[in-house]
């Protein structure tokens, strides 16, 4: 499905998008911004801060290195050599995934350095922000193949100002009607930090949605690519 040529290509491209772009000033500044919040907040468990910088930075990868009219309109051409629509999504997706991660262990890391956590709660955050990261490469590649920047900057808000919220918060804040019962899917259905906090726990709901939407995000992304061909 995806062979180590395919993973260097795919990380070589988010690393060049990094260095030529602003996706690596805007991902040091939310890595900066959560580390400095956290640390002054005196966080003892990097769960939900970990879980939040893998999301975001999955999708602000998504956004820089898959989104763009140039980047899809070269899926084309990388699809007149011998190398399938699965691999060259599975690819993408890994190299999103990584740079996910390794945003969020980083924050792990300083939080560790700077004695705010244990060796237990690190792991734990570690785990935590890995599988965010997971989930939101794969959330964030469909939504750059099928709607552009403007599906993945959605889901990017998305994280950021409702993505909180439980479904039960919800439907008890919001009126009876099509919003409340929307809302609640939504928040149900796509990634979100009120589930994958919890990641940093061990929950297997949290662990299944997650896989879900890494696994469940390559192959309609690979479909979403190989349509493109029809």
């Amino acid at each position: 499905m995806i062979t180590t040529a395919h993973l260097t290509a795919e990380v070589h491209l988010v690393l060049c998008r990094a260095r030529r772009t602003r996706l690596g000033l805007w991902t040091l500044a939310l890595l900066a911004a959560t580390t400095a919040l956290a640390i002054h907040a005196g966080v003892a468990d990097a769960g939900r801060t970990a879980s939040r910088l893998g999301l975001l930075a999955g999708l602000m990868g998504a956004g820089f290195c898959a989104a763009s009219d140039a980047d899809r309109a070269a899926l084309d051409l990388a699809r007149a050599h011998p190398v399938t629509a699965l691999a060259l999504a599975s690819g993408r997706w890994a190299a999103l995934a990584l740079l996910g991660a390794t945003v969020a262990s980083l924050h792990v890391a300083v939080l560790g350095f700077t004695g705010a956590l244990g060796p237990g709660a690190a792991a734990a955050g570690l785990a935590a922000g890995v599988g965010a990261a997971g989930a939101a490469a794969g959330a964030g590649l469909c939504a750059a193949w099928l709607g552009g920047n403007a599906l993945v900057g959605g889901l990017f808000a998305y994280v950021v100002l409702a993505s909180g919220v439980p479904p039960d918060v919800w439907v008890i804040i919001v009126r009876p009607g099509v919003l409340r019962t929307a809302g609640a899917v939504v928040l149900e259905f796509l990634p979100g930090l009120w589930r994958y906090r919890e990641l940093a726990a061990g929950d297997l709901g949290a662990w299944c949605h997650a896989g879900a939407w890494a696994g469940g995000g390559v192959a309609v992304a690979a479909w979403l690519l190989a349509g493109r061909r029809r």
